[in-house]
């Protein structure tokens, strides 16, 4: 588990697209705002004062997603697929 801080300051270092998404109802998320490199900050900000539950896919050759917490500021690497998280999984 990292802390969202450390998290938000290794993705403002990388260039890898990213998308977010956000929990809606019944285990789905939906995308939320607009994609891709140069937005990725204050669309994150944004969604994780406005959510409860945040998923970062990150479109890199490993294909990661991180499961963020903000009321206990955690990250949690995750298996996500077609709007869903399906299991919580190690860090590499």
């Amino acid at each position: 588990m990292r802390h969202i801080a450390d998290f938000i300051e290794q993705l403002e270092k990388e260039e890898d697209p990213i998308n977010i998404w956000v929990y809606s109802s019944k285990g789905q998320y939906s995308q939320f705002g607009n994609q891709g490199k140069k937005v990725r900050t204050p669309s994150l900000r944004k969604a994780l004062g406005d959510y409860l539950q945040v998923v970062v896919e990150i479109n890199n050759d490993k294909e990661e997603a991180f499961l963020l917490l903000p009321e206990v500021h955690a990250v949690v690497p995750v298996s996500f697929q077609d709007g869903q998280v399906h299991s919580l999984t190690r860090p590499a």
